[in-house]
């Protein structure tokens, strides 16, 4: 009792205000808005469409059938450096070679040994 009327006394509500629904902050949204969100997108989709346009056709008109006439000339040409065509050994094209075996095991005991001592001398300085 004594504390009913010092609620009363101290006008402290002794319930909350009802809250809105959850719903209810989506039945306020307005019918302009959804029009200007639906404006903007079919804006930002038409907009975003023109960039994906079909390549050109070639035609085969001379000015291609020149060019490739001229390369043809040029390169048949005598001065014009020629590349040789060789063999460069690659290693990383998915077999196992002998370098590979070594550098694998090599760097694996390596950072190993590392994370060891740094766990080591972390513990004997007591910081972990």
């Amino acid at each position: 009792r004594r504390l009913a009327r010092a609620r009363r006394l101290l006008l402290v509500p002794t319930r909350r205000p009802p809250r809105a629904p959850k719903g209810a902050a989506m039945a306020r949204v307005g019918g302009m808005t959804r029009l200007v969100v639906v404006a903007l997108g079919s804006l930002a989709l038409r907009w975003s469409a023109s960039a994906f346009v079909p390549a050109p056709q070639a035609t085969g008109t001379a000015g291609s059938t020149a060019l490739r006439g001229a390369a043809a000339v040029v390169a048949g040409m005598p001065g014009t450096a020629h590349a040789l065509d060789e063999l460069i050994p690659y290693n990383n094209a998915g077999e196992w070679t002998t370098t590979f075996v070594v550098e694998y095991l090599i760097l694996t005991l390596a950072y190993t040994a590392i994370a060891f001592f740094s766990y080591l001398t972390l513990t004997k300085l007591k910081i972990i």
